[in-house]
Order: C-alpha cells, then structure tokens, then sequence
C-alpha cells in the first residue's frame, strides 16, 4: 500500500518542516482541528481533533511526524492548561496514529482507545509500514536510481526516476525524525460505540462498519453536531487500499445519518455539507455493483469495462493530477478488492 502511494504522485521539493505542517482551525467553542498541510508528497500526515470539556481533553489521531505532532501538544497547551485524558486512533494506518509516543510522552496517564479491529491491525498489519519497513526499502530505490532499472528489469521511465529522486530526498529529510516514534498500540478497544464525558461534553465513539479498514472509529460531537470520520472520507480522492468495498458504501449510509453540521475528514478541509461524503459513497457503490456484474472475466477484462467516467468527471472536474490520483487511489486498488470480494465473499486481509 505505502509503495504503490509512493508510486502514484507527481514531484517537488519538501522539507520536514513542509510535511509535518498544519493550520489549526476553530471548528466550534472549545474544538479544533489540525488540518494536515494538502500536499503531493508521498509523506502524508492526517487530520487532527482537539475537544477541550471541563475536565480533560481529548484528541482524535495523532499526525505522522514526530515533530509535528510536538507542535500540536505545544497548540493544545495554548489553548487550555486542561490535560489530555483520552486519544482516540480511527484506524491503524500510520499517518494518523505514529505520534501516539510523543502523546504517551507527554500526558502518561491518557487512555489510547480504539476498535478491536484496529487494536489487533496495530500488532498484524502496522509494522509492515513502520518507518524501519521504509528504511529498508531504500536501498532498492538508490539500486534503481543507479542502473536505471526495476527490479523486474524494465528500465525506469522518466517519471519513476524522477520520482524516485523526489521519494529519496524527502525521506532523507523525514527518515530522523519518523524514527522518535515508538510503536504504541491502543489500550483501550469497544465494540460498537463507546460514549466519554468531559465533564458536560459528551463525545461519541462509533465503530459503523467495515470501510477503508477492518475497524474504522469515527467521533461525533452532539452538541456542536461536529463529525471527525478518519480515512472514510479523504479528500480531494478517496483512499481505497485494502478496503472493503461492499460495505464501505452501507458504512457510509449510517455516517451520513449522523447530523453532523462540521465534517472533519481524515485528510482534506474542513466540509460543511454532505455533498462530497455522497460522492465517496456512490463511487464504492458503483465499483462494487460493477464487479458483481463482471465477476465471471478476468480482473483484466474486467476493468476494460469498467464505466466511471461521470463519476470520475464529477470527482476532477477534469484536473489531469486527479485524474491520475483517481487511478492510482480509487480505480486500481478499489475495483481490484471488489472483483475479489464477488468472487471470494467477504473478505478478512487488507491487502
């Protein structure tokens, strides 16, 4: 999954400083969002919610850089001397949750609360994308820069060179500093929802069903009508490895249910409507609908048929880089988990 994003997007330069940014936001009295600077490069860093109650904080995931997510604690502290009692992870995927450490670090008694699923992801399916996995994988990408080929033996187009150039400076620059965290599962799992009191403020924790992962946890906040909803939504195109494609779209039904008047998404700005969530919706509804009717060919002629193009012209009004990203994001891993899930039923990896 990490390879084929690192694969997928255009080149420039970044610093640490650049990737690890963020703007904080006032969503509503007493909640804030860290919204992760929209970026192309392959280091992303998700969203971030601060809910400030009378007695505590609480904190919906946690960034990617160490750094960064130091300077979110620094913002936090601006903004109440209140400690943060409880973290929430939406799912296991380490852009959102590799700065748990540096939470633990500095609130030693908050409370790490995930899914089940995604506490069980932490331990079976996390260390393969931990920055050690990324380190090793270097030596390959300085092997193709230097002959010039894969390791299959195809020679490197222009782009991938480039790209991989641009993979190999910007991890030479976030490498150190990803390296700090320390892998720090939740400790803390629920079933279906778990609901906390910050003194008066209530906050809700949902599992609503299997979407991008096996345990995504969205938190909604009854009395700002406030939705943060991980890696369900991700804009400007949605995030569709390892997914499960059939129920995603069911997911998203009972997310759009939830009167939510401010949806922070896990990457992406702030919504104010529901029009982009239908969207993400309809678009796993019809590669879903869409492999059940193609099951019987081959995944290659399969996708020959495919039809998404209104879809498709809705989600990039035309923009040619999201229309790259909508292959690379959506089309190739999305339709690929749908055609095994009507061939195979459910499915339990999340490869």
């Amino acid at each position: 999954m990490l390879l084929a994003m690192l694969l997928a997007l255009p080149v420039s330069a970044e610093t640490l400083e650049t990737l690890s940014a963020f703007e904080t936001v006032k969503v509503a009295d007493g909640v804030h969002a860290f919204i992760a600077r929209q970026t192309e490069s392959p280091l992303v860093s998700g969203n971030s919610l601060v809910v400030i109650g009378d007695d505590g904080v609480l904190v919906v995931d946690t960034g990617h850089f160490p750094s960064g997510t130091r300077k979110m604690i620094a913002q936090i502290r601006k903004l109440t001397p209140l400690p943060v009692r409880f973290v929430v992870n939406t799912h296991w995927h380490g852009d959102h949750n590799a700065g748990n450490s540096v939470y633990a670090e500095a609130f030693p008694r908050a409370v790490f609360i995930s899914t089940k699923a995604t506490r069980e992801a932490f331990e079976t399916e996390a260390p393969k994308y931990e920055p050690q996995t990324l380190q090793q994988q270097l030596p390959a990408l300085r092997e193709a820069l230097r002959t010039g080929k894969t390791r299959k033996g195809t020679a490197l187009s222009e782009s991938q060179r480039t790209y991989y150039t641009r993979v190999l400076e910007e991890t030479d620059s976030a490498l150190p500093d990803m390296l700090q965290s320390r892998h720090l599962a939740p400790s803390l799992t629920f079933d279906k929802e778990l609901t906390i009191f910050l003194g008066k403020r209530e906050v809700r924790i949902l599992f609503l069903g299997r979407a991008n992962t096996a345990g995504d946890a969205v938190v909604y906040l009854p009395d700002v009508k406030v939705l943060a909803t991980g890696d369900l939504v991700v804009y400007p195109v949605p995030y569709a490895f390892g997914s499960f494609m059939g129920e995603w779209a069911k997911t998203m039904d009972a997310l759009l249910q939830l009167d939510a008047a401010v949806i922070v998404p896990g990457h992406g700005p702030l919504m104010h409507d529901k029009a982009y969530p239908l969207l993400v919706k309809r678009i796993v509804e019809s590669l879903t609908v869409q492999a059940a009717s193609l099951k019987t060919e081959t995944l290659e002629a399969a996708r020959k048929k495919l039809d998404v193009k209104a879809l498709r012209d809705e989600l990039t009004k035309g923009d040619p880089q999201l229309n790259k990203d909508f292959d690379s994001f959506v089309l190739e891993p999305g339709f690929a988990r749908a055609y095994r899930e009507a061939n195979e039923g459910p499915l339990h990896d999340e490869n």
